[in-house]
């Protein structure tokens, strides 16, 4: 027979946003048994929000975005209202964070958590500059 127990366990999940805590417990003599998570339901929040960026034209500029809430919020990022897919230009990655990777195209930038308590939004906007060299006048004499 045994009395009470007490487990906690922390994961951090990277690359995964979609990973599932179960204990396992089995008594001598029974079935296992699986422990879901209890943890607390919590709206999205945003803990690191994309900085404003300034590049020069042929640059790739790089938005970081880093939420909790439980269950995991889904994140998009969106340009104008339309959602930003994988392309030539836009280059979506997560490893913990968020990350957008923009080639070359001033605008504003919106990141989205969104779960079934809420929804956390915040944006920034990337600055494209022009690399170009002054004219040099040489004078002959």
């Amino acid at each position: 027979q045994f009395g009470p127990a007490h487990f906690e366990c922390r994961l951090t999940p990277i690359g995964d946003p979609t990973m599932v805590v179960e204990w396992l417990m089995a008594h001598e003599g029974a079935l296992p048994a699986v422990a879901l998570d209890q943890k607390e339901k919590q709206k999205p929040e945003i803990v690191l929000v994309p900085e404003p960026a300034r590049v020069l034209e042929g640059e790739t500029a790089r938005f970081r975005c880093r939420v909790t809430g439980y269950p995991m919020p889904k994140v998009n990022w969106y340009l104008n209202g339309q959602l930003i897919r994988k392309s030539k230009r836009f280059r979506l990655r997560y490893d913990g964070i968020y990350y957008l990777d923009i080639v070359d195209y001033e605008a504003v930038y919106t990141c989205e958590a969104k779960n079934d308590y809420g929804v956390a939004t915040t944006s920034a906007s990337l600055s494209v500059e022009s690399d170009f060299m002054e004219e040099k006048h040489y004078h002959v004499k």
